[in-house]
């Protein structure tokens, strides 16, 4: 018989494509792999080496535009008791050696891993992509929610992060034991057959871009802690020296912020009619209509404790980065080598790291090829996958 592996859930967004890369590459090592996912997987449409258990609500449930916030609750709740369930069924009948948790939602989630642990003897593997949630910056963190978190830890068998970093910074917040968490890094997020091909000049005439533009690129969700603010500060800077510079900001804003503060930057700014904006939720299939045209993809952010998937997608598509000295960024990007690595919060130094990559093309692109050949090897999915058997599932 197969080892049996169950990884929940299959997520969305930058989680479904870890979730889908991660099944296969573990399924292609001789697993045999269930993703649970919902209906409207939005991975449905690429091949899959594992099974796709599509017993998960998307968590929409009677959700409606302009819903009161407690009511919203109430059926966000719902539909995450209902994927539990659907879950815990699957797992009663099948008895799979390996529980792999992908993503949390603490509220609930602290007593259904106590519950799965009680009723299952398989491993309990949970991969920290956060190791404090991204909400823990931006309003009081409580003590009975840290204590969920403290719980859920305790319960795994095996901590999954991404970064050196990001073991310090557990351990540093958590009482865990060290010797149960592992160091396996991010894969890389190249999207060949997974994403339409398009040339970088049909990209630039879909983004109404001229040949001559160099653009650079803030891609994925956008929340305070992401640093969009000094971003657009530096890039004013910086089209003053350049022309033909543009900002490129791509992204869907989280649930509770508004992009309106942006706005108002955008507003005092002398050059705000080179910022493009394309605020929503952007489809797998369309990332390379962002990527391609870039020349540099900057992430400035102020506090992280993850590790990036925009890195490894910018990674991915050959591209020179700029990011900041948080989490575990450092380790994936060599400084002057792959990219540029400033400090957080520092109008002065992403504006000279955006005009230094600018003014340096040939740097720039070297830059762009060490990056996308460090991922294909250091980063592969082939590695990645062996690594979570013997760090994890052993």
């Amino acid at each position: 018989m197969a080892f049996r592996v169950y990884i929940y859930p299959g997520g969305s967004a930058g989680m479904a494509l870890y979730s889908y890369k991660l099944s296969n590459a573990l399924s292609d090592e001789g697993l045999q792999v269930t993703l649970f996912v919902d209906a409207q997987y939005e991975l449905d449409d690429q091949p899959a080496r594992f099974i796709k258990a599509k017993v998960l609500s998307s968590g929409n449930i009677g959700i409606r535009p302009n819903q009161h916030r407690i009511v919203r609750a109430i059926n966000i709740l719902v539909a995450h008791l209902l994927n539990w369930y659907g879950f815990y069924r699957c797992v009663r009948k099948e008895r799979p050696q390996i529980l792999h948790i992908q993503s949390l939602f603490y509220l609930v989630d602290w007593y259904m891993l106590g519950f799965f642990k009680r009723i299952n003897n398989a491993k309990l593997v949970l991969t920290v992509h956060d190791v404090m949630p991204h909400k823990f910056y931006t309003r009081r963190f409580g003590r009975l929610e840290l204590a969920m978190l403290q719980y859920m830890y305790d319960k795994a068998d095996r901590l999954i992060v991404h970064a050196e970093t990001n073991k310090q910074q557990l351990l540093e917040n958590f009482s865990v034991d060290k010797h149960k968490v592992v160091v396996i890094p991010h894969g890389e997020y190249s999207l060949s057959r997974m994403s339409q091909e398009i040339s970088e000049s049909q990209a630039r005439s879909i983004l109404d871009l001229d040949d001559n533009q160099k653009v650079i690129l803030f891609f994925g969700y956008i929340r305070k802690t992401k640093g969009i603010d000094i971003l657009l500060k530096a890039f004013d800077r910086v089209a003053e020296r350049f022309p033909g510079a543009v900002l490129v900001i791509s992204g869907s804003v989280i649930q509770g912020e508004s992009f309106s503060e942006y706005g108002q930057i955008m507003c005092q700014m002398k050059y705000k009619s080179r910022v493009k904006c394309l605020i929503e939720y952007i489809e797998h299939q369309d990332i390379p209509v962002f990527f391609r045209p870039a020349d540099i993809v900057v992430l400035p952010y102020l506090q992280f404790h993850s590790q990036s998937g925009v890195l490894h997608l910018a990674q991915g598509f050959g591209k020179a980065v700029i990011v900041t000295n948080v989490g575990g960024l450092p380790e994936v990007v060599e400084d002057q080598t792959t990219g540029l690595i400033v400090p957080p919060g520092d109008v002065d130094r992403l504006a000279w790291a955006m005009t230094y990559l600018l003014e340096n093309e040939e740097l720039r692109t070297e830059m762009g090829r060490r990056a996308k050949k460090m991922a294909m090897e250091r980063f592969s999915w082939n590695a990645i996958a062996k690594a979570t058997i013997e760090k994890a599932y052993s």
